[in-house]
């Protein structure tokens, strides 16, 4: 039986409190702001209003202003991830017990999601990356990449690993197994964990 599990990179395998993700939501905020001259306020309502309806900043400023992802997604993906995050073996010991075909399920460039798994000293645990490039810029929880995974790894099972509750219930639409990685608690999802560490062997 071929089981593959989908598992989400930032604020998923690391804690949010390493800051990576901090530094990249300061950076879109900063995009925004040069882009249309906006204050800090309406650059918040903005951004709400398009992870509301799109998922993303991206989508909604590739739709409303014809925004170039590719500058876009190098601008606010310009971190030194090497200086936050450094190897962790408690997490690749979880990994790999883990028996499942692993593939990495990004809304960041391949680059971004390559320089995190390395520094966490855990590439080798992935047999693939599918990051927002492969998805033609269409992220999660547009069912659109989640169908494109399914359709090219044909497996009997399923089970996806995330830090965003919306992003796990575009993937309960393909009876996939969810689990989120949150302080929070949601009855939506199958199973809550605060770290991934926390996540049983035999998930899948």
């Amino acid at each position: 039986m071929k089981k593959v599990i989908l598992i989400d990179v930032d604020n998923t395998l690391y804690p949010r409190s390493e800051g990576v993700f901090d530094i990249i939501d300061a950076k879109i905020h900063k995009y925004i702001k040069e882009l249309l001259n906006l204050n800090d306020e309406q650059i918040e309502k903005l951004r709400i209003s398009y992870f509301s309806r799109y998922g993303s900043s991206l989508a909604g400023l590739i739709k409303d202003y014809n925004v170039d992802p590719e500058h876009f997604l190098r601008y606010v993906h310009d971190v030194d991830i090497r200086s936050k995050l450094k190897p962790n073996k408690q997490l690749k010991e979880k990994l790999r017990t883990i028996d499942a075909v692993k593939i990495a399920f990004t809304n960041a460039p391949i680059e971004h999601a390559q320089k995190v798994l390395e520094s966490l000293g855990i590439i080798d645990q992935f047999i693939e990356i599918f990051d927002i490039y492969r998805a033609h810029f269409i992220g999660k929880p547009n069912m659109l990449p989640y169908k494109t995974i399914v359709k090219q790894t044909k497996a009997d099972k399923y089970a996806m690993v995330d830090d965003q509750k919306v992003n796990l219930l575009a993937a309960k639409q393909l009876n996939m197994f969810t689990v989120l990685v949150s302080e929070e608690k949601f009855s939506e999802v199958d199973m809550c964990i605060e770290t991934f560490k926390d996540i049983p062997n035999d998930i899948i």
